[in-house]
């Protein structure tokens, strides 16, 4: 078989099976594409998110860091379990006084189930509701919130070729820990990630290196406090995160700038002004 007819078979075959080798996915949040059965996915991330405002003159300043790491296991074709565990480092000013924390966050362990499934010559469609729960492993009041809170949400994913989309809706319902009640959380996200090079696919292609852009909202109620509704707690943010990402068959590269489009929060609530993420993914 000559080199023309080998490359035409292989863009074939790339076609026919894309769902083992679309590599691409969202950076901010989850996918609906499969984990194989028995197979592992370890992803690790690193992120840094700074938060800040002025308050009668004084300066205001947070900033995270968190290295957060991420197990998968494929317990059928269908069905997927994760763990996720946030090593935190926090570092709080106001005016002349700081304080710094540092320890495990609040650990999540949820599961992602395939319902719908389409594969079709160069394409896939992928509908997979999840559930979970972050449960109280940090530090209450430094590291973690001391509450259990249970989350449940549905993600859309469309492969192609040249592109990925996802989508996500997640609504968080946050329980009460040592009088204190984080307001429930909805989440709206979207991804899209085409690919930039190679241009064209050929026989020996093997990693593929895709742009990111990522749409991110959240509406936040208000946080209750022995009862009372905290009023510098809630509201609404939107972010846009444009991004990079290298992808083999087995591990991926990228990063992404998360950045405030919309902050209208209540109150004196901090603003956050932009979140770094940087991450590697490996399946095993």
């Amino acid at each position: 078989m000559n080199k023309k007819n080998t490359c035409k078979l292989y863009i074939f075959y790339l076609l026919a099976f894309l769902p083992a080798t679309a590599l691409a996915a969202p950076i901010t949040f989850n996918t609906a594409l499969p984990v194989s059965k028995g197979e592992v996915l370890a992803r690790q991330q690193f992120i840094v998110t700074n938060l800040s405002d002025r308050l009668g003159g004084m300066k205001r300043d947070v900033t995270v860091r968190a290295g957060v790491s991420v197990l998968g296991y494929g317990v059928t074709p269908k069905l997927a379990i994760f763990g996720v565990a946030p090593l935190v480092n926090i570092d709080r000013e106001v005016g002349a006084l700081s304080r710094n924390f540092t320890g495990l966050g609040d650990a999540t362990l949820f599961a992602r189930y395939e319902i719908y499934r389409n594969d079709t010559p160069g394409k896939t469609v992928r509908i997979a509701p999840f559930v979970g729960a972050t449960l109280p492993t940090g530090r209450t009041g430094k590291t973690g919130d001391g509450s259990v809170d249970g989350f449940a949400g549905l993600i859309f994913t469309a492969a192609s070729i040249n592109w990925n989309f996802d989508s996500q809706v997640k609504y968080v319902a946050n329980t009460r820990a040592n009088g204190f009640a984080r307001g429930d959380t909805l989440n709206a996200d979207a991804s899209l990630q085409y690919r930039l090079l190679p241009k064209t696919i050929a026989a020996n292609t093997d990693a593929f290196l895709y742009g990111v852009l990522e749409a991110n909202v959240t509406q936040l109620q208000r946080d209750r406090l022995g009862g009372v509704i905290n009023p510098n707690s809630g509201g609404t943010q939107a972010f846009l995160s444009p991004g990079l990402q290298y992808a083999t068959k087995r591990w991926i590269a990228e990063t992404a700038l998360k950045i405030p489009v919309v902050n209208n929060l209540h109150g004196t609530a901090l603003e956050p002004d932009y979140s770094l993420v940087t991450s590697l993914r490996f399946n095993f």
